[in-house]
């Protein structure tokens, strides 16, 4: 239920933080600590004209959805009131970014600054769970925490904390079999293939458990959790923290691209534009090349080789990356290019005679 909230002074001067920025275009703004003074934080909601902030004000929480020309009239004095929906004594404060983790290594791990990044890093780790079963967590800014387990096109989801409660993900019990894995954190385990959903379900659950704290309407959970999971809630997002250097926020920067099968693709591709002369690049950086192209592959590569659209979509990308001083390559060179590097090429096999 909404209720009428006083624009205040400190709310007007925030609001005047985030306008300025707009104004001179500094910044997209975008992601929920994107902007912060005492008592507020928020900003742009991805891929929209909607703000959204978290308010704390005698002793109580709120938050208020609004968009751009409602900020500036708070900015500018226009208005003395806006709507504001009271959030529950319980609600958790976010601190941070939300995280995910994939295994070890320092660089094994991402701080999640916007959706569209979450969304890159869980397709690549879906890549790589094509290949070997993998587990993954994801921490919100608020301590909710999911642990993944990726397996080809399916996935199991087991909430370990959450404010609606912990559970397992239900998925088809005539599945009676079981697979073992072995987890950095976790140890061996055993895995239950009746845990699990498709992963175009479990995706968009996972995106939302990073805003939300909750998967959503789309994934049952059973309210259990496997007993050798249940240590994982003594483990907050600032004790994963602790254990590792701070991790990136580019994805670019973190070990997605070198674990995932499109890291081997973007290697052979550009070194055969490279050998055609169809790229000219900067020899210095073609680690860091590399794996921006291998991110690319992710998100376009099997669909360009099959759509003229999507091919010439993914040169223009391919031209934009830091260290890629041109790209003469048509969508089409760069179809047969991509359709040539995809898989290694095959060694010559003796006829015998």
């Amino acid at each position: 239920m909404k209720e009428s909230f006083a624009v205040s002074h400190p709310f007007r001067e925030f609001m005047r933080d985030v306008t300025a920025p707009l104004d001179w275009g500094e910044g997209a703004l975008t992601g929920p600590d994107a902007l912060e003074a005492e008592g507020y934080r928020g900003g742009r909601i991805e891929g929209t004209d909607v703000f959204r902030f978290v308010c704390d004000t005698e002793g109580r929480q709120y938050s208020i959805e609004l968009r751009e020309q409602q900020v500036r009239d708070s900015a500018a004095g226009n208005v003395s009131e806006v709507d504001a929906e009271p959030l529950a004594s319980e609600t958790r404060v976010a601190r941070g970014e939300p995280l995910l983790v994939w295994g070890e290594y320092d660089e094994d791990a991402l701080r999640i600054r916007t959706l569209g990044d979450l969304s890159l890093a869980l397709d690549t780790l879906q890549a790589v769970g094509n290949q070997i079963p993998l587990a993954i967590r994801l921490w919100t800014a608020q301590d909710d925490q999911v642990v993944c387990v990726l397996n080809g096109l399916d996935c199991a989801l087991y909430v370990i904390t959450s404010h609606a409660g912990y559970g397992t993900s239900v998925g088809d019990p005539t599945r009676t079999e079981v697979f073992e894995l072995t987890d950095h954190d976790m140890g061996p385990i055993t895995v239950r293939w009746a845990d699990f959903v498709p992963w175009r379900v479990g995706k968009p659950a996972l995106m939302h458990f990073a805003e939300h704290g909750v998967l959503g309407d789309a994934v049952i959970l059973d309210g259990t959790i496997p007993s050798q999971l249940l240590v994982l809630s003594d483990y907050d997002r600032e004790a994963e923290l602790e254990s590792r250097r701070p991790p990136p926020v580019d994805p670019a920067k973190s070990s997605l691209a070198e674990k995932a099968p499109q890291g081997m693709w973007a290697r052979r591709l550009v070194a055969s534009l490279v050998e055609r002369q169809l790229i000219e690049i900067d020899d210095a950086i073609l680690q860091a090349i590399n794996a921006r192209v291998a991110l690319l592959l992710v998100q376009h590569g099997h669909d360009a080789q099959d759509s003229a659209e999507t091919a010439a979509r993914l040169a223009k990308e391919i031209e934009r990356v830091r260290g890629v001083g041109a790209l003469f390559a048509t969508g089409g060179d760069l179809q047969i290019a991509l359709r040539r590097t995809q898989d290694p090429p095959t060694q010559p096999v003796e006829v015998p005679s």
